[in-house]
């Protein structure tokens, strides 16, 4: 498999989401301009808004990227094959609130800090990409009589991420004391 090395543009534009994610993450959106984000990475205000089309535009691009993130880190290794099913469904929210405190932006939205952007969490192609991934490993699951089969992966991966999600952000608000008691019960109420 041949690697292709990214383009001067795309390096740039990464350039300019991870310096809005720092940004936005530290003094949120109102507070943060596109020349202060360009500045950050050391590009023109020109540069970026050959990439993002406006502050909103920019925002949402730097949201989704560290959400990804959050996923990535929190859910690849609970995701995968080498953990039993009972396991990874009682530690996914576990490694989600552990990720989400390294994501300054992430951390920020699911914090309630950002209310204006807080009902398109859930909308999120990362947050889409989380609820396919729980899918596709509870049909493998169901495939290996580890899960009933009597149910919709799909309906109950979207149900878990919103609960999860929910309790993400209760989490951040409130304090982490309750994750380790209720966060291994949520997978129950699907069983």
């Amino acid at each position: 498999e041949q690697r292709t090395e990214p383009s001067k543009g795309e390096l740039t534009r990464q350039t300019i989401l991870d310096a809005a994610i720092v940004r936005f993450g530290r003094d949120g959106f109102r507070a943060t301009s596109v020349a202060d984000i360009a500045r950050d990475a050391s590009v023109s205000g020109t540069a970026a808004y050959a990439h993002f089309p406006n502050k909103e535009a920019l925002f949402d691009a730097a949201l989704d990227e560290d959400a990804a993130a959050v996923i990535h880190e929190g859910v690849s290794h609970v995701i995968e094959e080498g953990h039993s099913s009972e396991e990874w469904r009682e530690t996914l929210i576990l490694t989600l609130v552990a990720a989400v405190e390294r994501h300054p932006l992430a951390r920020r939205v699911l914090s309630g800090l950002e209310p204006h952007v807080t009902d398109r969490v859930v909308e999120l192609p990362a947050m889409q990409d989380l609820r396919k991934s729980v899918a596709d490993r509870l049909r493998r699951d169901q495939e290996q009589g580890l899960v009933r089969d009597d149910i919709d992966p799909a309906a109950i991966a979207d149900g878990a991420v919103g609960i999860i999600v929910s309790l993400l952000m209760a989490v951040l608000q409130l304090g982490s004391a309750g994750v380790a008691v209720y966060g291994p019960g949520i997978w129950a109420l699907f069983g």
